[in-house]
């Protein structure tokens, strides 16, 4: 793990960076593809990659951490005979009051549910009630306070809401999702304190900076209402984070009331992209228009 850089203001009062550091090891596939990101206790976080792999890890900014205990990489396949399948993870939400989680997977569509001991607890496939392509799928889900779940599908302009845990049953009903960013798209999702949605937004830009990314707020869809979901802009990465390819998204309210946003970075198994896991810190006190 190395610091690649320091606190800064952003244009906006309510927002500043603390940190951006850069995670790396030796040649490994268990390492790296982060596309969810939970909170997990007082200082850790939880990450899970496109290649079937947990990555628990301290918040960076830890002080006096021992090195030797940074990184906890730990594999989050599924049990036989489904192992072969669940691997390809591109969401993560927790539920903080029992510490139980679930992964959303692409490829095979499947929602799957695991214990606070990481246990597998029951795996729903989506099969034949989502028409989305092998290469799409779950790419943001989150597990709301009041119990439901929403989840955005790669490249759809609708989510998804189940009344309840998806893997207990029941229909998700779609509304539709009013996209405050053109070619843009949601990778990752989590809830403020305030019950507020934050969504992790990403463009894909061919050229030099290769990625551009966003961060979007939007009020929970109401429950038995079908209209769109409108979130609005509030902070776009663009001079304030390195570009990079961010796909997981992790919120902890902290001592002072205002809020740590940490975001990890996919690298794509590729020698161009990193993983960089970056703090930044909203103060709903300052809240701009």
């Amino acid at each position: 793990m190395a610091r690649i850089a320091g606190a800064a203001q952003t244009p906006l009062p309510d927002w500043r960076v603390e940190g951006v550091w850069q995670y790396s090891t030796g040649p490994s596939r268990k390492f790296g593809g982060y596309s969810g990101l939970f909170t997990l206790g007082d200082k850790n976080l939880r990450a899970f990659s496109d290649r079937g792999y947990r990555f628990t890890f301290p918040t960076p900014d830890t002080p006096d951490q021992d090195p030797a205990a940074r990184v906890i990489s730990l594999q989050a396949l599924a049990e036989e005979p489904l192992n072969w399948l669940l691997w390809d993870i591109e969401s993560a939400t927790r539920d903080p009051a029992t510490g139980d989680y679930w992964l959303g997977y692409e490829y095979t569509h499947a929602i799957h549910r695991f214990t606070i001991a990481s246990v597998p607890d029951g795996v729903r496939m989506l099969g034949e009630e989502v028409e989305w392509s092998k290469n799409s799928g779950l790419e943001a889900m989150l597990r709301l306070s009041d119990g439901r779940f929403i989840a955005i599908p790669e490249g759809r302009s609708y989510a998804m809401i189940w009344a309840g845990d998806p893997i207990e049953g029941g229909k998700a009903r779609r509304i539709p999702f009013d996209n405050p960013a053109e070619s843009y798209a949601v990778t990752d999702m989590a809830q403020l304190p305030d019950g507020r949605v934050l969504l992790l937004m990403r463009n894909l830009v061919w050229g030099l900076p290769p990625f551009a990314g966003l961060l979007a707020i939007a009020d929970p869809p109401q429950p038995g209402l079908a209209e769109a979901w409108v979130p609005r802009v509030v902070l776009r990465f663009d001079g304030v984070l390195p570009p990079e390819n961010y796909e997981g998204l992790a919120v902890r309210e902290q001592d002072d009331g205002t809020i740590a946003v940490w975001i990890i970075s996919d690298d794509n198994v590729s020698v161009f992209q990193r993983t960089l896991v970056a703090k930044l810190v909203f103060d709903p006190g300052k809240q701009s228009d």
